[in-house]
């Protein structure tokens, strides 16, 4: 016997004609086929978008938070592409998962979590929020709009907490217990990006530069960081840099370099390397700084203390930058009153936390693992002197 199950909404997909049930039960009867009609107006389905400028991941899951399917696309960040195009393209990875899920494209989630790069603004969120009813009326009943921090910690911790990114960029965000937000960080590498690879790298490099130059002479041997520029950009004097500082920048390619000044620190034990990482430890503590007194009492006293989910490719390199965070963190101690601290890694994709924060939008609460979906990796309690 061979089944075959068709979900159909109230707006009738597929039409469902005398004919087409004839049919049903002819076949049935004469080669034992069996179809199964059902609604799919009563299953409950919820959608999380993780956007990035790059990158965008789409997640679709069921009442019970079990991933139904997932589809991916390219940047939905609405600075960079406009709101029109950057919908445009959620609207299409919400279709696709809905057919890799073996639904109907009409079916109506329940509720859609957005979680994008760019999103921070109350007026863009609203406009996002306007744009959709206006053009895409059955896509969902409820949204949430935030930024690409947001899903992040909903994916790993239930009542708030800290997410540090130090990826390419760096940014830092708190969102309390009673859902009140503070941000540290985020502008971009022009003028900030403090502790992210970007950093790390221009750092190297213009350490290196002012070395040759005369005008800051360093006090360590530049040989391993010259070798590792060199080799990196594959270039045989300064002036082959610029072409990738100026004329054909990107920021990624750029950035790079950190990923290789980071093994030359770890298996040379080279001092100028290491002595980068460690102000790249000490500003990214310093981020905490910047948020600590927006830090709700209760959520600094939680046992293990302040939760951080720590996010970026630049932490895979935790050794390195540990002994700056510990300095910076014990330096301020009397002016954040952060005494204890939990730092965590992410293990399942930021965009089920996009889903949960959309399910909450629609007053419901999403279950999700987080006992699995984060991992600690390191944990410090920090005493006055």
């Amino acid at each position: 016997m061979i089944c075959v199950t068709i979900c159909v909404t109230k707006r009738g997909y597929p039409p469902l004609s005398s004919s087409f049930i004839f049919f049903s039960q002819l076949v049935n009867t004469r080669i034992g086929l069996s179809v199964v009609i059902m609604s799919c107006d009563n299953i409950v389905l919820y959608g999380g978008v993780e956007g990035g400028a790059s990158n965008t991941k789409f997640v679709l899951v069921n009442s019970d938070g079990k991933i139904l399917s997932s589809s991916y696309g390219s940047g939905t960040n609405q600075y960079l592409i406009g709101v029109e195009e950057c919908l445009k393209r959620i609207n299409a990875l919400v279709q696709e998962a809905l057919v890799k899920a073996d639904l109907p494209t009409s079916v109506t989630l329940e509720a859609l979590g957005m979680s994008l790069s760019g999103g921070d603004e109350k007026s863009v969120q609203s406009e996002i929020k306007e744009y959709l009813r206006t053009h895409y009326p059955n896509l969902a009943r409820h949204y949430f709009v935030g930024s690409d921090t947001q899903s992040v910690l909903a994916a790993a911790l239930p009542n708030g907490g800290v997410v540090l990114i130090a990826g390419t960029g760096s940014n830092c965000q708190l969102i309390n217990p009673d859902g009140s937000l503070a941000r540290c960080g985020g502008w971009g590498h022009l003028i900030g990006d403090e502790g992210s690879a970007c950093w790390i790298s221009l750092k190297a490099i213009k350490i290196f530069f002012d070395h040759e130059d005369g005008m800051f002479p360093c006090s360590y041997d530049v040989t391993a960081v010259k070798d590792a520029i060199y080799k990196y950009y594959d270039i045989r004097d300064r002036s082959g840099l610029l072409d990738h500082l100026y004329t054909n920048f990107n920021k990624a390619k750029f950035s790079g370099l950190c990923k290789e000044l980071a093994r030359v620190g770890l298996e040379k034990k080279d001092p100028l390397c290491c002595e980068i990482f460690e102000e790249a430890g000490k500003i990214l503590a310093r981020h905490l700084y910047g948020i600590s007194n927006k830090i709700e009492k209760d959520l600094k006293e939680r046992e293990g203390g302040l939760p951080i989910v720590c996010v970026g490719s630049v932490f895979k390199s935790w050794d390195l930058l540990k002994p700056g965070f510990l300095k910076e963190m014990k330096s301020v101690l009397a002016e954040t009153n952060i005494h204890e601290v939990t730092l965590l890694r992410l293990n399942s994709e930021a965009s089920i936390g996009a889903a949960a924060l959309g399910a909450h939008a629609s007053g419901k609460a999403l279950p999700l693992d987080y006992a699995n979906n984060a991992t600690v990796f390191f944990h410090s309690v920090f005493t006055n002197p």
